[in-house]
């Protein structure tokens, strides 16, 4: 165990909900205004996404380096706003947490109703403050946009 343990070893206060509660505030703000480089500074470096498809660790530079990809595969669907419909917190230890996001995003097709996914974000408390360390898609993403009707152009 202690091999994967950075030296010295050093205990890190628990996350409050407030602290949580303003990490996903600004996360919400940055994916709504898909700016990849403040989204990136809310992960730590490494860090991992999974979903149906797999599993993959990137650093912020190399997601980073995806931005444009990302912000091009969305406008390509018509996204207009992502906003978070819910979440629920659960406190894992004194130094992480799981945070289930049940996210709304609404495109020009949809109108006002938004296609409706979760995301499952295990968050790490750092020196500087909470840093999300993984996150999970529950669902395939172009799964569900095709089930509403858009057309990702990849």
């Amino acid at each position: 165990m202690a091999l994967f343990l950075k030296s010295p070893i050093q205990i890190y206060q628990h996350m409050s909900r407030e602290q949580l509660d303003t990490l996903f505030k600004q996360y919400e703000n940055s994916f709504d205004k898909m700016d990849i480089k403040t989204l990136s500074g809310f992960c730590a470096d490494p860090f991992m996404s999974a979903g149906p498809a797999g599993m993959v660790t990137q650093s912020k530079k190399e997601f980073e380096a995806k931005a444009d990809k990302f912000v091009r595969f969305y406008r390509s669907v018509g996204r207009n706003s992502a906003k978070i419909i819910s979440k629920r917190i659960i406190p894992i230890s004194e130094c992480y947490s799981m945070v289930v996001v049940r996210w709304g995003v609404t495109f020009e097709k949809t109108g006002s109703r938004p296609v409706e996914f979760d995301i499952t974000y295990i968050v790490q408390q750092t020196e500087e403050y909470p840093k999300i360390i993984l996150l999970i898609s529950h669902e395939d993403e172009i799964v569900v946009l095709k089930k509403n009707g858009l057309r990702p152009q990849l």
